[in-house]
């Protein structure tokens, strides 16, 4: 059986072509086309999401044995967060292979599909070929972003942490506030005067998003060079 071009790309042939064809079809594909079918996408997005949260939180502990908690912790933040992933996606053209919508495969650029898209990639990628041969694919995937000053960077809510004790005196209080069919909204919250909100697929995303919401507000607010704040984005994976 002849690789498809995405199968190259990832150099990984599937046994199961039905596994890679699910990962790459959208559960909006059936919607569009009036289909009872539903895609189990999101199942692998899920299985895909834990899988790469567990090689890559081993491939960090291999590769910086002398690094403490803390930084491997923030440096797999940064490596799966939706941001890291969209560029991976779009790297890997995964777009272009995907069954999305009514079949023109636009992706909204703000939207989180694509990075789901890659869990549920690495998902089926498990399955189908067990442990050893995804950690290879993830580990050529993502080997771009294993630089260690990329790494160091500060998440969200350890900056929005340190400006608020440093400023104010105090700590930034979180509140989970509900869930819904996209995942979960939380409220920052620094002293009285400041908040925001943050949404994500599970709520230490969510907690990251609000951080840096606050942190862009706090940013457009301030006026002393000692206060100035850089700019975060606000979207992507915390």
């Amino acid at each position: 059986m002849e690789p498809t071009p995405l199968e190259e790309t990832i150099n990984y042939t599937f046994k199961n072509r039905a596994l890679l064809n699910q990962a790459i079809t959208h559960s909006s594909y059936f919607n569009e086309k009036k289909d009872v079918r539903r895609s189990d996408n999101e199942k692998l997005e899920y299985l895909g999401d834990a899988i790469l949260n567990s090689i890559i939180s081993v491939l960090l502990y291999r590769r910086f044995k002398t690094r403490d908690e803390g930084f491997l912790s923030n440096a797999r933040s940064s490596l799966v967060k939706r941001e890291t992933l969209t560029e991976i996606a779009k790297a890997i053209d995964l777009g272009k292979h995907m069954s999305y919508g009514n079949g023109d495969n636009y992706v909204p650029e703000e939207s989180k599909v694509l990075s789901n898209m890659l869990e549920s990639l690495i998902g089926a990628l498990y399955l189908d070929g067990g442990a050893r041969k995804t950690t290879r694919v993830i580990k050529e995937l993502f080997q771009p972003y294993f630089n260690e000053e990329k790494l160091t960077e500060k998440s969200p809510k350890n900056t929005l942490q340190e400006y608020s004790q440093k400023r104010w005196g105090i700590l930034p209080k979180y509140k989970f506030t509900r869930r819904t069919k996209d995942g979960f909204t939380v409220f920052v919250y620094v002293g009285k005067d400041y908040k925001a909100k943050g949404t994500g697929k599970n709520k230490k995303e969510a907690e990251q998003q609000a951080a840096k919401a606050l942190l862009n507000s706090l940013a457009m607010e301030s006026t002393s060079s000692n206060d100035q704040l850089p700019m975060v984005g606000i979207t992507g994976k915390g």
